[in-house]
């Protein structure tokens, strides 16, 4: 009997308007084991740097940004593609993957 694969290590960034459901439904359907949580209201330039940072500091595989929908090309967000998949509210983006409007959509 094969054991199945443990959760993947995630930081959580939070925003204050995110809605906890989505959240929730986010960490239980990519079976995420949140490691930290960051709540900031930041621009998304510095919350960016924010999510890489802690993703490379607590060796997290995924960062998880519920309040975030699917991204345009040249987001700041892009870049934390290049430390872990990158999971918002409707879209996941493998790690150094390019943002794009032809990503797939969640079911």
């Amino acid at each position: 009997m094969t054991k199945p694969d443990p959760p993947t290590r995630a930081v959580a960034l939070l925003h204050s308007t995110h809605d906890p459901a989505t959240y929730e439904a986010l960490t239980r359907k990519h079976r995420l084991n949140v490691v930290h949580t960051v709540h900031t209201d930041t621009a998304a330039v510095l919350a960016a740097l924010i999510a890489v940072r802690h993703a490379l500091e607590h060796a997290a595989d995924a960062v998880v940004i519920p309040h975030l929908g699917a991204l345009e090309p040249r987001t700041p967000w892009g870049v934390v593609t290049q430390a872990a998949d990158l999971i918002t509210g409707k879209q996941e983006y493998p790690l150094r993957s390019a943002i794009t409007t032809q990503h797939r959509t969640e079911q």
